[in-house]
């Protein structure tokens, strides 16, 4: 039964995802004509400093995830930690979060980090990784009232990131609140508990690496538009906060692989209040698959690290 279960759920994703694809792409074929009369032309130099941007920012999250490790008493190499991350990434791809999770808890125990620890890291990811994007998407974007586009969203999407927000304070006031919830979830899945004593230094830490992660994120998106359509303008700040609000809402989208299709559309939705919204829906699917060739380089430059010492982990 649970089995079938996750054969429908895949269905269902792939289903969603090819319903938004297929309508994104008919508003590609309906407007090519006035799409095509843009100024599209890639510069390369700013292309290469994109994919320099993204590759640097997932270098900090390989460095927020460490971060999180040591906080259970273990210190994994660099290197280990790098491709413990962009190894169980691939996962992201197959509809609901638990491939990426079964790819991290296996990978993990290659460089001694019990199945206990990295389920746990995982969650705790989310719990910094997702605060520090919607505490950075408000200040970036600006007031929603303008996004016409959003209307249905109002506020309720600022509500959400703040409660995410306040979620994330509650763990610097309560850190050990936080261990016990992890634990008991553990128990639920017949895990060992572990011991998560993270100090508050380590915690600020980890919420700044995650800021500077999405921030850089961010500005690689603003410097791709910049490398294919030139003329069109847009800040720093608005780029970065369309491209954090667009990923993380696909991300949230667990039935999409990827998010695939959810990302595109609310990339160009928002981005429709600065070009039309075919131009922002090309721009979006072309920045999918700039990034998708970006992640193959990165997972397979995290295969190559088998190749390469420093990857065990250690007590404290």
């Amino acid at each position: 039964m649970a089995k079938k279960t996750k054969i429908i759920k895949i269905i269902l994703g792939w289903a969603a995802t090819a319903i938004i694809v297929y309508f994104l792409v008919r508003q590609l074929d309906n407007n090519w004509n006035e799409i095509a009369s843009g100024d599209w032309k890639i510069a390369w130099p700013y292309l290469i400093l994109s994919a320099a941007t993204f590759f640097i920012a997932y270098l900090f999250l390989t460095q927020a995830w460490r971060l999180i490790i040591f906080g259970f008493g273990l210190k994994p190499g660099f290197i280990g930690s790098f491709r413990v991350m962009y190894l169980a990434q691939l996962g992201r791809y197959i509809p609901g979060k638990i491939w990426q999770v079964v790819g991290m808890v296996g990978l993990a125990n290659q460089i001694g980090i019990p199945s206990s620890v990295s389920l746990a890291s995982f969650a705790l990811a989310q719990i910094y990784y997702l605060p520090a994007a919607f505490l950075l998407i408000p200040l970036l974007l600006g007031d929603p009232g303008k996004f016409e586009s959003l209307k249905f969203l109002g506020n309720l999407f600022y509500i959400f990131a703040a409660i995410l927000v306040l979620i994330c304070l509650a763990i610097f006031l309560m850190p050990r609140g936080i261990g016990r919830l992890l634990n008991f979830a553990l128990c639920m899945l017949k895990k060992d508990e572990v011991s998560y004593n993270p100090s508050f230094l380590n915690r600020m830490a980890i919420f700044a690496v995650y800021l500077v992660s999405w921030i850089l994120m961010g500005i690689s998106f603003k410097l791709f538009i910049v490398a294919v359509s030139p003329e069109t303008e847009i800040s720093y700040s608005f780029a970065a906060g369309t491209y954090i609000a667009s990923y993380v809402i696909g991300y949230l989208s667990i039935i999409a692989p990827g998010g695939l299709g959810v990302r595109e559309a609310i990339l160009a939705a928002i981005m429709q209040v600065i070009m039309p919204f075919p131009s922002a829906t090309l721009i979006a699917f072309a920045n999918r698959f700039f990034i998708t060739i970006v992640e193959a380089i990165v997972s397979l430059l995290a295969l190559l690290t088998y190749r390469l010492k420093g990857t065990t982990s250690k007590k404290d």
